[in-house]
């Protein structure tokens, strides 16, 4: 069996065997496992990492191989082994980032080829360092209702951290950096990204731009830092009533006509413009009872036009 250990020997012990002695060979053996190898630390001046050894060896001229990512394959000869010894070293300064997990194979040969064991399985994992900081990718702008009331959900906001995951290098804590237009504090973020609102007097502007801040080592003053941008757009709600310019209007139309425009007027609305809440409808409430008009509203300039549909012999005055 190829396995990481070390052989000692105990001195020979004499057996007895009716009028015969054998000697035998007493073996005590503890495995050597690769010794934990942390990321950015320079390992190569040790003299192994880990062994392999056979037992055979002992009877037969045995050489030893690496097999796998990293001794024979891409990335080639991160990890070698003296083939006499068994001592395996790496040749390379480790990135977690680019590989967090080497899964080699220890190989024993006689000198015409053959296996001598067993293939032994060497794992060995890259310990992470805090050497990441947090990134943010661009994010569609997150979008809220004006007076939208306190603590009301918005969107999350997530950045990415490379180094382990499920560990505190890559934990990230979550602050608002900046707010424009500024004033008032409008919003708030929680620990773990979530986005709210935290003015109860968020009214409509076309948006806001916030940064954001993230923090490794769930936010610790010596954590490493991120920043990125969000838009927050505000949508307008209905919440303004249209009023005339003016309380009275006058018009005049020559007799015996039809179909004509007799005058315009405006309503001024505070929703947003060209949208359905700022878009207004106008009806005619009294004095046209004899249906001789009727009202529209053009669309480019939210103005109510009257017209005249019926034939009407007078001078209009609404």
């Amino acid at each position: 069996m190829c396995v990481c250990r070390l052989w000692q020997a105990v001195g020979p012990q004499r057996v007895e065997a009716g009028r015969s002695a054998q000697l035998r060979r007493q073996k005590r053996e503890w495995v050597i496992p690769p010794i934990p190898l942390e990321e950015n630390v320079n390992y190569t001046p040790k003299e192994f990492i880990a062994k392999i050894r056979s037992d055979k060896e002992f009877a037969k001229t045995v050489t030893y191989h690496l097999q796998g990512a990293g001794a024979s394959k891409h990335p080639m000869h991160s990890f070698i082994v003296d083939e006499k010894t068994g001592y395996v070293r790496v040749t390379k300064v480790l990135d977690r980032e680019e590989i967090a997990f080497y899964n080699l194979t220890g190989i024993a040969l006689y000198t015409n080829g053959t296996e001598a064991e067993k293939r032994l399985d060497l794992r060995i994992k890259v310990l992470d360092q805090n050497d990441c900081k947090p990134t943010f990718a661009p994010v569609n702008p997150g979008a809220v209702n004006e007076s939208s009331p306190k603590d009301t959900y918005i969107m999350k906001i997530t950045a990415r951290d490379d180094d382990e995951p499920g560990h505190l290098n890559s934990k990230i804590k979550y602050t608002i950096l900046d707010q424009q237009p500024g004033g008032e504090i409008m919003f708030y973020i929680d620990s773990e990204g979530h986005l709210y609102v935290q003015n109860l007097n968020l009214d409509r502007e076309d948006s806001y731009k916030l940064t954001i801040k993230g923090t490794d080592l769930d936010g610790a003053v010596n954590g490493n830092t991120g920043t990125g941008t969000v838009v927050v757009n505000i949508l307008d709600i209905n919440d303004n009533l249209p009023v005339l310019e003016k309380d009275s209007y006058e018009g005049s139309i020559e007799e015996n006509t039809a179909n004509m425009e007799v005058m315009r007027f405006k309503a001024i609305d505070a929703d947003l413009e060209y949208t359905d809440n700022w878009l207004a409808q106008y009806e005619i409430i009294s004095g046209n009872e004899a249906g001789y008009f009727s009202i529209e509203t053009d669309p480019k300039t939210n103005e109510g036009v009257l017209m005249l549909n019926k034939v009407r012999q007078s001078l209009c005055g609404l």
